[in-house]
């Protein structure tokens, strides 16, 4: 049974082949998962949970084409529920498909303009595209709204006005909002930015973006932060290495910069954003020849 799968994995199509192709493949099946998933979509009258649901296993195995299948058909059945052209975006990145994700996230933002999750995932979206000054404007546009009375957003769904509440969520949108304004040329806004990082933060699943703003701010090495054992664990390399890789950049040192971007690329994790950011800076030459 195992030797199956294995088999079905090798002759699986590529979710993503890159221009100098290179070819990226969900993970093996090993716990017929896919076919838990389409029993879920193929329910009669399926709810826009079931559908959801189903989407977020194939997410799970990076089986993206699968799972956009699954967001499309929630856009078209239920059209004014924000969290489907919320996640096809998402996963339109993934798959390397910028400006779809970008057209989808903006239709979400008018669908649910307090959504944390669709100003984060959209911001993210004009930086992968190198539009860093409308990115740094997404993730400021919902920074601005903390702490401040308006409508929620929908469905109990995390909302910018919580962030004053919510570091986890603060620390991820200030570090992609930090290096959008670097890139931007807006250093002293940047700077400005990390004023409202320090220590003793309340930080849990983003510890990756704070230890990295707390790098920017001087209170941190590099070699604590970024060491070589956490590049086997998950995406800690690539979120935490990006960040640093980018900072090197900046300040000049561009050998260290694009000698990181180049080790990021190589890892296993090409869903992480910090693998995708990296992969996208090198494809616009920020290191001349990849």
């Amino acid at each position: 049974m195992r030797m199956a799968i294995v088999l079905a994995w090798l002759w699986q199509t590529a979710e993503v082949t890159t221009p100098e192709g290179r070819k990226f493949f969900h993970l093996p099946d090993e716990g017929n998962l896919a076919a838990q998933a389409e029993a879920l979509r193929g329910k009669d009258g399926a709810t826009a949970e079931e559908l959801l649901a189903a989407g977020k296993i194939y997410d799970d195995l990076w089986w993206f084409s699968r799972s956009i299948a699954v967001y499309s058909e929630g856009m078209r059945r239920f059209a004014g529920d924000f969290r489907f052209p919320r996640f096809r975006g998402h996963r339109y990145f993934s798959t390397r498909q910028f400006a779809k994700g970008v057209e989808d996230l903006e239709k979400a933002r008018e669908l649910a303009p307090a959504s944390f999750d669709v100003s984060y995932h959209l911001g993210l979206g004009y930086y992968l595209m190198g539009e860093f000054g409308k990115a740094a404007e997404a993730y400021g546009r919902c920074l601005e709204m903390t702490g401040k009375t308006g409508p929620a957003a929908p469905g109990g769904a995390r909302s910018c006005t919580e962030l004053h509440t919510a570091e986890n969520s603060r620390v991820a949108i200030s570090e992609w909002m930090y290096r959008s304004l670097r890139r931007a040329g807006k250093h002293g806004e940047a700077a400005a930015l990390l004023g409202g990082i320090g220590e003793g933060m309340k930080v849990t699943t983003n510890e990756s973006y704070y230890l990295s703003l707390l790098f920017y701010k001087g209170r941190r090495k590099e070699e604590a932060i970024v060491p070589g054992a956490k590049a086997e664990k998950g995406n800690t390399f690539s979120t935490v290495g990006y960040g640093v890789a980018n900072f090197h950049l900046l300040e000049g040192r561009k050998a260290r910069g694009c000698e990181m971007l180049r080790k990021i690329v190589n890892e296993r994790a090409w869903n992480a954003f910090g693998f995708i950011a990296a992969e996208a800076d090198l494809a616009r030459g920020v290191c001349g020849g990849n």
